[in-house]
Formats: C-alpha cells, sequence, structure tokens
C-alpha cells in the first residue's frame, strides 16, 4: 500500500522527468515525444502547471549546485514550450517561470544566459501582467529579474567581445519588457525607473550625433547572441533607440511626464546637459514616437520646468540651454502638435525672452546670423549660454508659425507681438529696457514668424500650395505696427521695415500682366486688404516727411512702392499717383529739407515711374521718363535704387550724394501730372470695361491728395468690396414681415398712402377720448405716451384715416385679444 501512494503523486514529475535525456549524452534538447505527452498533460489540466512549475524550479536549483549545464538548457526549452502551449494558464505558473529565470541568469554562463533571454522574449509575449501588484512575492521576483536583465545592457569585462554580447542580451530582454502588456499593468513608475536608464546610458556612451536610427535593420531580438556577427556598437545603440521608440508609444497622458523624469535625473546626476546634442536627440526620438495627441505635452512640461525652474536657478546655465535647445528643435521639427495652445507657448516664449535680457544684452547680430559654422562655435562655447538661449527662443516662436493649428493663428500671432511693440507709447523704458531696444526684441520675433510661415513652401511646391501657403497671414494685421516707418528711432524704422519688406515680398501677386487682357483686374477686393493699402500708403507720406529721412528709409520705401504696384496692379497705381505728385510738391516747397535728400526722393519717384511703364508696356511713358532723366542730368551712378533689399543691413545709412549745388538749384525739371496722367489714361490696359475713354482714370490720377476726389477714389473700391460682399453676409428676417410682403406687395404710390403706425394710434387715440365707456389697453397707452413728439398732419389725412378704418361704436371689453391689437380688424 505504501509502495502505491507515490505513484498516484509523481505523474507530473515523471513526465517532467522522462523530457530529460542522460546527462552523460550531454544533450542540449529534450526528449521531443516525451515533451508533446508533457505539454498535452499540462493544457488538458492546466491545475498541474502549479506543480509542474515548481518541479522545474527545484530541478533547476539542483542542476545549478551540481553543474549540469546540459540539463538547465533542457530546462529553459521545456518552459519556452510549456509557455507556447499553455499561454491562456501562463498566470498559473508564471511565478515559477521568473523564479527559474533568475536562477538561470545568475550562473554568469554566456550559454545559459542567452537561452533564458530567448524564453523571457517568449515570456513578455503572452505576459498580461495581470498578477503583478496582486502577488506582492511575485512582483518582487519580477522587477528583481528585470533589474539582472537591466544590468546587462551596460556590461563591462577586459573581453570585449563577451561585454557586447551581454550588452546585446540585455537589450533584447529590455525591449522585451518594454513591449509586454505588464508594463502599465501595476507600478509603472518603478519598471520604468528599472528600464529607462540603461537605454539613455547606452545612447549617452557613443558619439554624439543629430539623429537616431531607430530601425534594428536586420537584426531581430529574438536572434542568439551565439555566434552572431551582426553585434556590434551600432547595434545596440539602433536597438537601444528602437526601445524608447517603442517605450513612449506605449505611453498616454500623464504618463508622458512621468516617463521623462528617469531621463532629466540622469542628466541632473551625471551632469551631462552640455553639449544639448544628447538631450536633443533623445527628446526628438520621444516626440517622433509618442502618439500624435500627445506630442504637444512635451512642450508644456518644458516650459512648466523652466518656468519653476527660473525661480530658483540662473536661466542662462547649461540645464536651461539644453532645454531651450530642445524646445527650439521640437516646434521647428515639422511634426504637427495637435492639441496646442499657441499663444499661451508664444507668451511663455517671449517672457522667457524678455528674461534673458536681465543676464545679457540682446545680440541681433547672433540672432540672425545664419552661418553654420558660428553657430557651431556658440554651442561648444559655454560662456555664450545667453547667445544661444536668445537665438533658439526668436527660433522657436517662429516655429509655431511653421504649422497651422486654427484659421486665425497666424493673426493672433501677429496681433499679439504688433500688440508688444507699443507704437503709441509715450514710455521710454519697457521692462527695464529702452523702448527702441525692447522693439528691436519683438521685431526679431515678428520676422521669425513670418520666416516661419513660409518655409513651410518649397521650390517644388504648387502655385496654389504657394498661394495659400502665403496668405496665411492677413495683411490687415500689420495696420497697428505701421506708425514704426516713421518712428524717431532710425535703427527700429529700419528693423521694421525689413520685416515688413520680407512678408510683402513673399506675398502672391494678386494681379498678372498679360498682354492679351483687355482690361485690369482689380485686386483690392477685400476690405481688409483694401484698408492696409490705404493705410501704408497715407503712412509712407509721413515716414518720408521726417527730418532724419535717411538713405536706408528711402530705399525701403522705393521697394515698397514698386511691391504694392506689382503686387495689387492698378488699384494701387491709381492711390500711389496722387502720393507721388503729393512728395513732389512737398518738395517743391521745401517741406522736405537737405537738398540732397530732395535730389534723391526726386529720383525715386522718376525711377517708380519707369517701373510702371514697364510694368504695364506703356512705351511713350518709359520715353517720357528717359526725357525727364536726361533734363534733370540724372545718372544711374548717382544713386542706386533697386525693389530688392539686402537684409545683412545692420546700421541706417545717410545720404552721402555728391550733388552740384549750382546745378541742382537751377535745375526746374519737374515730372509733369498732366503728361503723365494723359500717357496712362491712353493706355487701354488700365481702363475698364465702362471707361471707355479713359476718362474715369484720368480723374482717379489727377486727384490731389486728401482731396474729396482722392477719398471718392478710395469710397469707389470699399463699395465695391461692399456690394460683393453683401449678398453673401447673414441676414436676420422677421416672419411676419415676410408674410406681409407675400401677401400685399406694395407698389411706391401704395407706400406714399399707407397709414403710418404713430398716425394709427393717435387715431385710435382720439377715438378712445370720445367713447368714455369704452375699456382701453394701458399698454397700447403706454405705448402712444413713450412718443415725445408726432409728426403733423394734415385734417383730410386725418378724416380719410377714420373714414377708412370703420371703427365700431363701442367695443365690448371681452373682444379685448392680447394677441392681436384691438385695431386689427376680426
Amino acid at each position: 500500500m505504501v509502495s502505491c501512494i507515490p505513484c498516484v503523486n509523481i505523474k507530473h514529475a515523471t513526465l517532467v522527468k522522462n523530457c530529460y535525456p542522460p546527462v552523460k549524452d550531454g544533450s542540449t534538447i529534450p526528449r521531443s515525444s516525451e515533451l508533446s505527452y508533457l505539454t498535452f498533460y499540462a493544457s488538458s489540466k492546466p491545475a498541474k502547471l502549479t506543480k509542474v512549475g515548481s518541479f522545474i524550479q527545484k530541478k533547476v536549483e539542483k542542476d545549478i549546485r551540481k553543474g549540469r549545464k546540459s540539463h538547465n538548457l533542457v530546462s529553459l526549452q521545456i518552459i519556452k514550450a510549456l509557455i507556447q502551449t499553455c499561454h491562456r494558464d501562463l498566470n498559473i505558473f508564471s511565478k515559477d517561470v521568473v523564479k527559474i529565470l533568475s536562477l538561470l541568469v545568475d550562473t554568469r554562463d554566456l550559454e545559459i544566459i542567452d537561452r533564458s533571454c530567448e524564453t523571457f522574449i517568449i515570456f513578455c509575449s503572452y505576459h498580461d501582467g495581470t498578477t503583478l501588484g496582486v502577488d506582492t512575492s511575485f512582483t518582487t521576483d519580477y522587477e528583481s529579474l528585470l533589474n539582472k536583465f537591466s544590468g546587462f545592457c551596460n556590461y563591462t569585462n577586459e573581453d570585449l567581445a563577451f561585454a557586447l554580447k551581454m550588452s546585446y542580451i540585455g537589450h533584447r530582454a529590455v525591449q522585451a519588457a518594454v513591449t509586454s502588456g505588464a508594463l502599465q499593468s501595476s507600478n509603472f513608475k518603478m519598471q520604468l525607473s528599472i528600464l529607462f536608464p540603461p537605454l539613455i546610458i547606452t545612447i549617452a556612451s557613443k558619439p554624439t550625433g543629430t539623429e537616431l536610427d531607430t530601425s534594428n535593420g536586420s537584426v531581430d531580438i529574438r536572434d542568439s547572441a551565439l555566434n552572431n556577427n551582426k553585434v556590434n556598437p551600432q547595434v545596440i545603440e539602433s536597438i537601444a533607440a528602437h526601445t524608447i521608440a517603442i517605450l513612449f508609444n506605449r505611453v498616454t497622458g500623464p504618463s508622458v511626464r512621468l516617463s521623462l523624469v528617469p531621463l532629466f535625473n540622469y542628466l541632473n546626476e551625471k551632469e551631462k546637459w552640455w553639449p544639448p546634442q544628447l538631450v536633443v536627440k533623445i527628446m526628438k526620438l520621444v516626440l517622433d514616437s509618442l502618439q500624435p495627441q500627445y506630442r504637444h505635452l512635451l512642450v508644456s512640461y518644458i516650459l512648466q520646468y523652466l518656468d519653476t525652474a527660473n525661480k530658483e536657478e540662473d536661466i542662462t546655465n547649461d540645464k536651461h540651454a539644453a532645454l531651450v535647445s530642445t524646445l527650439d528643435s521640437i516646434l521647428n521639427a515639422n511634426v504637427p502638435l495637435v492639441g496646442i495652445s499657441v499663444l499661451e507657448v508664444l507668451n511663455s516664449l517671449f517672457s522667457l525672452l524678455i528674461k534673458t535680457t536681465q543676464y545679457h544684452p540682446f545680440n541681433m547680430s547672433t540672432v540672425f546670423n545664419n552661418n553654420s559654422q558660428e553657430e557651431t562655435n556658440i554651442v561648444e562655447e559655454k560662456s555664450n549660454n545667453v547667445n544661444l538661449i536668445q537665438h533658439e527662443l526668436v527660433h522657436s516662436i517662429g516655429g509655431l508659425a511653421t504649422q497651422n493649428y486654427y484659421d486665425n493663428q497666424l493673426n493672433d500671432m501677429i496681433g499679439y507681438l504688433t500688440s508688444k511693440l507699443r507704437t503709441s507709447t509715450s514710455l521710454d523704458k519697457v521692462d527695464g529696457m529702452l523702448i527702441h531696444d525692447y522693439r528691436s526684441i519683438v521685431l526679431c520675433c515678428l520676422n521669425s514668424v513670418v520666416q516661419g510661415s513660409q518655409s513651410a513652401i518649397s521650390p517644388n511646391s504648387s502655385e496654389a500650395e504657394i498661394r495659400i501657403a502665403g496668405t496665411k497671414i492677413p495683411l490687415d494685421a500689420w495696420n497697428p505696427a505701421l506708425g514704426l516707418l516713421y518712428d524717431k528711432n532710425s535703427r527700429t524704422r529700419m528693423n521694421f521695415a525689413k520685416c515688413l519688406n520680407n512678408f510683402l515680398q513673399n506675398i502672391p501677386s494678386k494681379v498678372s500682366i498679360d498682354p492679351t487682357d483687355k482690361y485690369p483686374k482689380h485686386s483690392l477686393t477685400e476690405h481688409q486688404d483694401n484698408t492696409f493699402v490705404n493705410r501704408l500708403i497715407h503712412t509712407m507720406l509721413d515716414w518720408i516727411l521726417i527730418s532724419d529721412f535717411n538713405v536706408t528709409d528711402l530705399k525701403f520705401f522705393y521697394a515698397y512702392l514698386c511691391l504694392l504696384n506689382r503686387k495689387f496692379g492698378v488699384d494701387a497705381t491709381v492711390v500711389i499717383v496722387p502720393l507721388v505728385f503729393k512728395i513732389q510738391q512737398c518738395i517743391q516747397e521745401n517741406k522736405i529739407t537737405l537738398q540732397t535728400r530732395q535730389y534723391a526722393i526726386e529720383s525715386a519717384l522718376i525711377s517708380w515711374f519707369s517701373m510702371v511703364a514697364g510694368f504695364y508696356n506703356i512705351q511713350p511713358l518709359q520715353d517720357y521718363i528717359n526725357t525727364i532723366k536726361l533734363k534733370r542730368d540724372t545718372h544711374l551712378d548717382d544713386f542706386l535704387l533697386t525693389e530688392s533689399i539686402d537684409n545683412s543691413i545692420k546700421e541706417p545709412e545717410l545720404f552721402s550724394i555728391s550733388v552740384d549745388d549750382t546745378a541742382t538749384k537751377t535745375n526746374t525739371t519737374w515730372i509733369d501730372r498732366s503728361t503723365i496722367v494723359e500717357l496712362m489714361s491712353k493706355e487701354g490696359n488700365l481702363r475698364d470695361e465702362i471707361d471707355t475713354h479713359g476718362l474715369d482714370l484720368e480723374a482717379k490720377l489727377f486727384a490731389e491728395w486728401g482731396s474729396d476726389a482722392f477719398l471718392r477714389n478710395d469710397q469707389t473700391v470699399r463699395s465695391r468690396i461692399l456690394l460683393e460682399s453683401t449678398e453673401n453676409k447673414p441676414k436676420l428676417a422677421s416672419p411676419w414681415e415676410h408674410a406681409e410682403m407675400e401677401r400685399s406687395p406694395l407698389t411706391i404710390d401704395d407706400k406714399r398712402n399707407s397709414i403710418r403706425v404713430a398716425t394709427l394710434k393717435e387715431a385710435l387715440v382720439a377715438q378712445t377720448v370720445t367713447y368714455d365707456d369704452v375699456d382701453t389697453d394701458s399698454t397700447q397707452s403706454n405705448s402712444v405716451s413713450a412718443h415725445s413728439k408726432l409728426p403733423p398732419m394734415r385734417s383730410n389725412e386725418m378724416n380719410a384715416l377714420l373714414t377708412e378704418l370703420n371703427l365700431p361704436q363701442q367695443v365690448a371689453p371681452n373682444t379685448v385679444s392680447l394677441v392681436n391689437p384691438p385695431y386689427k380688424s376680426t
């Protein structure tokens, strides 16, 4: 009886033992038929998996003590077969699996560790982590196993080949754990603190680069490290980068910030913030890996980190320089950040930029320097941290404009920055800086936004794409800042003119001169465009009349005249011509001082008419301008004006033209307006279809600046805009009004003889006074008394009205309705 008891209780042990070949054979492969029987037995009776796992664990412990390496390898094969066959019941014996793997990893035998890693990869592919956190001992064992594999990722040994293979095994296991469903099932923070740091160390130990290769190429983590010729440092770095990509692709909302903690802790402890290439390339990898709806959280977290640290730390240190570089790379990565709060980020970046000026003056030459070698030197020298921070904050602001998240985004961004220009302020200082220095910072940001909005246009972009991209920033967004064109500070004028010129240069032309077109195309059909052109032209007159108008001002002034003409065609031309002759009148009346300035401005006006003649192909006008140039003895050597402006200008240029005073004073040759108007009005391409003889065009060109005719010219454009847009505007309509109109449409005579409400009410009041026994409606009486004065009425009109009404002599009180007025016929 005693001999029968063991036979009943050791069936699972017998099945397991039968899978092992004899030790003396040295075979590492289990007996296939016995292994099939064991897996069938385990799958048929899942409850026996606990005993099977426990028996194998004890067998492994015994084999490790006795040094039976071959049986340990067989045990791994058996465990792998059981996992694949009974994966639905994995939680029953997962605790034993983890203990077995942990025991075998401690053997420090490369082959056993490699096979253990292979089994762990299979285990992670089926493990869902539902028992983690529930079973405390299992959770501890699992985290201990993760620690052991993570320790292999940065294994060091005198034998470099052995160390490389151990590192490869560690990264294979870490990637398997990251892809497992158990990653976020329990204590995600603990697992993250175990798995993420070795990946960071691996990437940090390699030479710094701008990009990380996230593809494993032909390497699969299931490939063994034994006899593998593909294992090299580049492959290991690629696996580490790919593991980080998988990790951040799986995290969600709140976990994003939590996932960055190990990275920042490592950078703080190891002081790896400088140079910033390491954190930048890791954060770019994180950005590309995150799900699109969570990418904007990176910007928010970095800004919060900067804002919190600013209160306690110097914002010019290595950490802040690296974080700002990270922001710059994220915002300019051409990756949409869905859900980002554009204005909040813009405000944070601008506020941080202003704070940096407390430690170092703003250097515009650094911001606009496009030399890559100098930028590299800035990055490599720690003494230039502030320059780097300021440069990349401005560039980050421009990066916000590279993606369009809602319709009025660029309008809002331009509006925010133009409000910071404080065009109408009388203050000398803002935020501790002189007003012109403060405006220089704002104008750099404004120029960065303009450039960012145009960066989406590539040389291969279609005409439609260029037009869409070019019209993102509405023209009227610049209206509040146009006053800076005649600011008293010449550098402010130059910087703003440069910024506005960059914008105007890149907007698509709204007209095209085609020889086959008989009539001009009107471009100012939108109210915002017309308002901008009108304000700019009026501002240009104030600009040219300032006392320190210099050569740089004149270059931009001439460029604007040409740009307006080329972008908006005849609609701009008919408004510019009165301005040109108003300027000539100011020169004649000496309202524009300094003879060299008068000479240069008059030359610019002549050059503009020459450009107009070429633009509209009016040869008689070109001949006349050439005659004027000969009479004035104007040569190209005197003054060179071009439509394009060199953006490398750093300082305003003063007038230095050598002019013969005597010859200039005696020269009384001016541009004749009558001749100009006659030549332009005769040109058929400038006349509208209804303007057969050009009289309307002639009237517009002859309009004096500021006169009623000039204002009517502007109102004509506005009225055309209103007429075209009124039909598309929504209207509120009363259903009763439409019903009355449909029922009885009135002619002009009917409307003239119709009964007015005020007259009707007066008649009713008069009748209620006559019949004292009739109750009156209090609401009606109150409404009558509300009229302060009624229009006079003749007696014959009143008699005709009362006769037509035919009101009853008495109205019963019970016939008064709260819906219908008492005077309405029933």
